[in-house]
């Protein structure tokens, strides 16, 4: 008896043979996962504790204790209400920015300036940690979403790359990006080591844990930053005119002698 051909469907013979597929071959579409280093909710809580006030624009944290609170706060270069924030590397931990401030009162910034028009080579290799901070704040920009900045265009922090105007800024960067990217930012980390240092955990005390997380933001300040940034006039500070003429003038002359 001759064999039956196979029902053909769309002018086609159909298939008898089993499906071949394979479950490996069969696409799946998995849930995209934020970035290792991006912010949790308790981070941006522990973040408002640190700094007495509710956190802004974080995008991610960069570097942590121990324990794993966070250390540095990774910030959009623009904020969501439009200030442009140049410090991308923002030191949060108080137990580490009082080190730092110990730093700075002792004259470490005086002492790294004179080093940096000494040393050639320093010079230099502060100037690359310049252009790696540029280069950080646009992946950061990028992951916020915040688009190119002009305003701070070229503009990196802490008086890079030919001054040194802020430890803390430098001290950020070496928490953010690791050692030998910033040498300044390097010694001062190993300058803050009879306070802090990356192995042991300093968090006990140091904020308070206790009751609501600051959720108001109390400064009296608007958008901070120079005026070509903020797009508002440079303050002018009020003289006190409170009081006799005679008696301000014998005032000014005390304070010149």
């Amino acid at each position: 008896m001759p064999a039956v051909p196979p029902q053909r469907e769309g002018g086609r013979a159909a298939s008898c043979a089993p499906d071949q597929t394979k479950d490996s071959e069969i696409p799946v579409t998995e849930t995209p996962q934020p970035p290792a280093d991006a912010p949790t909710p308790a981070d941006l809580e522990t973040l408002s504790r640190q700094l007495g006030r509710p956190v802004r624009d974080v995008v991610a944290i960069p570097a942590r204790c121990v324990c794993g609170n966070p250390l540095v706060a990774a910030t959009a270069p623009r904020l969501s209400n439009g200030t442009p924030f140049p410090t991308t590397f923002y030191l949060t931990h108080p137990v580490i920015t009082s080190a730092v401030s110990r730093l700075e009162a002792a004259g470490m910034m005086a002492e790294m300036n004179d080093r940096l028009v000494a040393d050639p080579e320093l010079a230099a290799a502060y100037r690359r940690a310049h252009e790696a901070y540029l280069s950080a704040r646009e992946e950061i920009g990028r992951r916020a979403g915040t688009g190119p900045v002009p305003e701070i265009d070229g503009v990196s922090a802490g008086g890079m790359p030919t001054r040194v105007k802020c430890l803390h800024v430098l001290v950020g960067q070496s928490l953010a990006l690791g050692p030998g990217v910033n040498p300044l930012g390097d010694e001062a980390v190993e300058g803050i080591s009879a306070w802090w240092t990356p192995d042991a955990c300093s968090c006990a005390g140091a904020w308070d844990t206790e009751g609501q997380a600051p959720d108001r933001d109390l400064s009296r300040h608007g958008p901070q930053g120079l005026p070509a940034m903020t797009g508002r006039p440079a303050p002018v500070r009020r003289m006190d005119t409170a009081g006799d003429p005679a008696e301000r003038e014998d005032a000014a002359g005390e304070e010149r002698a």
